[in-house]
């Protein structure tokens, strides 16, 4: 089986319901700035911890990006993009896709990034809704298909062909991420390098809108790396990554952020929405 190792805080006399500091003896002061070291100190050893995760992430993330095993699930989209024909126009039957453009809309959200759009239909829908959108895809024929949807509907839309493991655009360049159904397709020290950068590429308060499915239960062959993800070998799904975040890890992966909302669906999906 192959593995992959892996502010300021006054004297507390000061501020309560409101009312101004008062004068204190020696020892209150004392005792005053001891608490403020404390909580200094512990401020920031929770920012080295969640650094240092941070960097066994990458460190765990650049192993698996460089390794056959991550080459694979990249080949496996490929495969299963090259044999569509056509785009999926149809919306799907799912109870939170209104909900997407709702939640964008309550947060001014404008300039969205579509990650893992397929051929387009979420972007084509957001789009539809006066969305400036953002589509990308690691295939090249779904990333095709979408712009020939996208056109035949004269709809506006950038599509790029791309990982989205290693995405590079500018901090700051949007105001909102939808990933429907992604995460679920990455490790768990992917999704944490990745939320990560999707953090800078979002606009202070930018929103992030996440569906995470119940998935890895049915049949099939596979073996599990050590964060419990599937790698698949039958042949119809050789090579592509499957993995099923609990509640904790969402919560945990999300830590950053503030969750506005975090719902079970009846299929046992989340759908989740945070913002920086």
């Amino acid at each position: 089986m192959l593995t992959f190792s892996a502010s300021l805080v006054r004297p507390y006399w000061a501020g309560a319901r409101g009312l101004a500091p008062q004068a204190g003896s020696q020892s209150e002061v004392e005792s005053g700035w001891r608490l403020k070291i404390t909580t200094n100190q512990i401020s920031t050893a929770r920012m080295s911890s969640k650094q240092e995760a941070i960097e066994q992430a990458l460190a765990k993330t650049n192993e698996l990006r460089s390794s056959a095993v991550y080459g694979e699930n990249l080949a496996f989209w490929q495969r299963a993009w090259n044999m569509v024909k056509t785009p999926y126009t149809q919306l799907p039957d799912l109870p939170y896709i209104p909900w997407i453009p709702a939640r964008l809309e309550e947060r001014a959200a404008k300039r969205i990034l579509d990650l893992g759009c397929g051929s387009g239909w979420l972007s084509i829908f957001l789009a539809r809704h006066h969305f400036q959108v953002t589509g990308v895809d690691i295939s090249e024929n779904a990333i095709r298909l979408a712009r020939e949807w996208a056109a035949s509907e004269g709809l506006n839309i950038h599509f790029d062909v791309g990982d989205i493991a290693a995405l590079d655009y500018p901090d700051g360049s949007f105001d909102g991420v939808v990933a429907n159904s992604i995460f679920e397709h990455f490790t768990l020290s992917l999704a944490r390098v990745t939320l990560a950068r999707l953090r800078k590429m979002l606009v202070p308060g930018g929103i992030f809108i996440g569906c995470f499915d119940m998935v890895g239960g049915g049949p099939g062959e596979y073996y599990e790396l050590e964060d419990g993800t599937h790698i698949y070998t039958d042949k119809g799904r050789k090579g592509m990554l499957l993995r099923c975040f609990s509640d904790q890890e969402l919560n945990e992966l999300f830590s950053d952020w503030q969750i506005l909302e975090l719902t079970t669906l009846a299929s046992g999906s989340r759908f989740l929405v945070a913002h920086t």
